[in-house]
């Protein structure tokens, strides 16, 4: 599973170096390529089966143009990113959509990644207070 926070940095030609931890669950436990796709606010990056896993059970549903619409947004949105030297490379699309620079943070979130710009997660993600997470935490048996 991948879990913690990481700081981390593009170089100019926009690849992310993986935090150890993250690359040894990809390696270890997943099957590289990971997936990377836009999301909310940010990138998700996905083991590989299991993005085809989701991609498939919204591909069973009964197709509707709506959904028709909705597959091939997931499909053009997202790119296989094979891990070299344990960095991955961010294309300039995604890089835009998510608004990352130069400073990310990569976020576990057990079977998956999300790689925010470091000021945009701070904005989204930095407003609950202590006492108010300690509370949503304690409602769901943390």
């Amino acid at each position: 599973m991948f879990i913690g926070r990481h700081e981390v940095s593009l170089d100019s030609k926009g690849r992310i170096h993986l935090p150890a931890k993250v690359r040894d669950v990809l390696t270890n436990v997943y099957e590289v390529p990971l997936v990377v796709t836009v999301s909310d606010y940010c990138l998700t990056g996905w083991p590989k089966a299991e993005w085809m896993e989701r991609y498939n059970a919204v591909d069973a549903l009964p197709h509707t143009p709506e959904l028709v619409d909705l597959l091939r947004a997931l499909s053009e949105n997202a790119e296989e990113v094979p891990l070299k030297n344990g960095r991955i490379l961010i294309s300039a699309r995604l890089r835009e959509y998510a608004q990352i620079e130069k400073e990310a943070v990569i976020v576990g979130c057990m079977k998956k990644i999300e790689i925010w710009d470091k000021t945009r997660h701070a904005e989204k993600c930095g407003n609950i207070s202590p006492a108010e997470l300690s509370g949503r935490l304690r409602e769901l048996g943390f």
